[in-house]
């Protein structure tokens, strides 16, 4: 059997202080570099190894170009893959934690319906099916055991889905329509559906739908704009659709609000967190985001709101080069020395909250949408918005289905980038810059942050890609998959411990070559496993084989 690859230990580079250090003199900066190195390589080898293991693969056979696999977590109960058999079926297959496979099952679908999203809710995963503006839905309801339910829905016409989720036999669908935000419930088992009640001031999108399994409740957050001011608004609804509270987060006067998730901490607690932004550099086809906010809310008023700037953190701009590095600092002491604060424009995808020590987590991708120039008409050859079950050797959906997938509020709101194109350029994917990691203490103070850089990592679809494992150490390890590939740091709060060389994904066989990796990721399975999965073109000693792969990674 292969020895499973371990991760290669490095002394980090302590960039921020050797700027400041040069400052002070040739001489002296010499001096303070070298007790920086020195102590900080003590460190690094003083730290414990982080070790990842492949402790399973299976692989699966992708025959053709359009088919692909859809893959849920279960947690500690499983995996759960789909896959298109044809047009109008498809197959759902469960396997349990030692990638073993449990059972199989076969459905079908109605007439041009596309594949949208899946959600799971600790009991039961739902496949949500329809199609671009339509008021028919197909949702089929698969329990962990392998019984499974279809219901066929109507609504309102034209309505544009952003997000789907549940709880239950409860399914909240957010979108919009005629370019207003709406929030539809349906109760799957009467099939009665409501629109339920949302924000009345003009201009105002709903940027998340987030499930609180625990207390059973739906957070829905909008920001509303007017001008250049953009505030939050959230509000809370029970798995039956009832409104339970609503929270307000106002920016000070020269901010600008421009997304934000609520977190539910306990009966009388909740935290908002986001990016702002200064209020004079929103546009209408834009969105310029300056830092993270904090706000603690209790009994649904809020307590305080910490704003916290990009140019504070640490080590935000590592993935800058040196040279960049240095000009950027430069330029942000020189403002801070004239009492203003240089302009930033970064767009963070804000991850779920994790709690340390009693301390907070905050992590998330810096990404940006990228285009390209058109020369096939408005819509081109293909969909130009992805699918979350994208063909592995290209564009396209789930096997043979066209690609529809979800309305991306962060690609279509216009605060976000306008949705026509301009001068022939379409939308051609997000490109993610680095990922961050920042440590919160309960007064919303910063403690501490660092960051993890991306290499050529590029998506259709904007989803979390960097995962964040705190450990019993109280350090924090920060990995991704691309490329067929791990790559991980360690982190005790601003130190990097450890940065690691990429591990490959281990194949069936020593002899395997992986000649190509397509839109491969990684998440979090349950205790300390992981779920690599995504598609390659391998040759072995019996030929050459194209798969879709699953490894059971543990840390």
């Amino acid at each position: 059997m292969k020895t499973p690859n371990e991760f290669i230990v490095n002394s980090p580079r302590a960039r921020y202080q050797s700027f400041v250090v040069r400052r002070a003199g040739a001489a002296l900066s010499a001096v303070l570099v070298s007790f920086f190195y020195v102590l900080f390589l003590v460190i690094g080898l003083a730290a414990p190894e982080l070790k990842a293991q492949t402790v399973k693969r299976i692989e699966l056979p992708v025959p053709g170009a359009n088919e692909s696999y859809h893959t849920i977590s279960l947690g500690a109960k499983g995996v759960v893959l789909v896959s298109q058999l044809s047009k109008n079926a498809f197959n759902i297959q469960k396997f349990n934690v030692d990638l073993d496979r449990d059972w199989s099952i076969n459905g079908t679908i109605e007439d041009n319906l596309d594949f949208v999203k899946s959600s799971y809710d600790g009991q039961s995963v739902y496949l949500l099916f329809t199609r671009s503006r339509t008021d028919f839905y197909q949702v089929v309801k698969v329990g962990v055991a392998g019984f499974m339910e279809t219901f066929y829905l109507s609504s309102v016409d034209r309505f544009q889905i952003t997000d789907f989720q549940t709880i239950g036999y409860s399914v909240f669908m957010a979108g919009t329509v005629r370019d207003e935000p709406m929030l539809l419930y349906t109760n799957l088992a009467s099939k009665q559906s409501k629109i339920l009640p949302g924000v009345t001031q003009p201009n105002t999108v709903i940027q998340s739908v987030d499930i609180d399994t625990t207390h059973h409740l739906v957070n829905v957050c909008y920001a509303a704009r007017k001008g250049r001011e953009i505030k939050l608004i959230s509000r809370t609804f029970d798995e039956y659709g009832q409104s339970v509270g609503q929270v307000m987060v106002e920016p000070e006067p020269d901010y600008s609000l421009l997304n934000g998730r609520l977190f539910t901490l306990n009966d009388s607690t909740k935290l908002m967190i986001g990016t702002y932004g200064f209020r004079n550099m929103q546009g209408n086809n834009n969105s310029a985001s300056q830092g993270l906010f904090l706000s603690k809310i209790v009994y649904d008023e809020v307590e305080f709101t910490q704003y916290h700037s990009f140019t504070d953190f640490k080590n935000f701009f590592n993935f800058m080069s040196e040279r960049e590095q240095e000009r950027m600092l430069r330029k942000i002491e020189r403002k801070k020395e004239n009492g203003d604060e240089v302009k930033l424009n970064y767009r963070l995808l804000v991850h779920d909250i994790i709690e340390q020590n009693g301390n907070y987590l905050i992590s998330g991708e810096v990404f940006y949408p990228e285009y390209r120039n058109n020369n096939n008409g408005m819509y081109g050859m293909s969909s130009w918005w992805g699918s979350p079950m994208m063909s592995p050797w290209g564009i396209g959906g789930m096997g043979m289905f066209p690609s529809y997938g979800l309305y991306n509020p962060y690609y279509w709101d216009p605060w976000f980038g306008s949705r026509r194109m301009n001068n022939g350029q379409i939308f051609n994917g997000f490109v993610y810059t680095h990922a961050i990691v920042a440590g919160f203490n309960p007064k919303g103070d910063l403690l501490w942050d660092n960051s993890l850089p991306f290499e050529g990592l590029k998506s259709m679809e904007l989803k979390e890609k960097v995962r964040v494992k705190p450990n019993e150490d109280q350090t924090v390890s920060m990995f991704y998959s691309n490329k067929g590939a791990i790559k991980a740091k360690v982190f005790d709060k601003d130190r990097v411990l450890n940065d690691r060389q990429p591990i490959p994904i281990m194949t069936v066989d020593a002899s395997d070559k992986v000649r190509q990796t397509n839109t491969d990721e990684v998440l979090y399975w349950f205790d300390n496993y992981y779920l690599a999965f995504g598609y390659q073109r391998i040759t072995g000693d019996d030929g050459r084989r194209n798969v879709f792969y699953l490894n059971k990674i543990s840390f």
